[in-house]
């Protein structure tokens, strides 16, 4: 004789979603600057040279995909 179960699988359960909201621009920037505040200057300019490092090669990378 055949048995027959009438559970879900996994990937029919619906699932609960929650309510969480993101935080505003203006709060990440607020958070940025107070981490920002704790740097020394030295700290600030190593870390402004590497973004214009990651920034310039990422523009490279981007001119080089679009010639080619």
């Amino acid at each position: 004789m055949l048995t027959f179960s009438n559970q879900n699988s996994v990937s029919e359960r619906t699932s609960v979603t929650q309510n969480e909201t993101l935080p505003t621009d203006a709060e990440i920037s607020r958070r940025v600057m107070r981490i920002r505040s704790g740097w020394s200057v030295g700290e600030r300019v190593r870390r402004r040279r590497e973004a214009e490092e990651r920034f310039a090669d990422l523009m490279d990378k981007l001119v080089g995909d679009t010639a080619a």
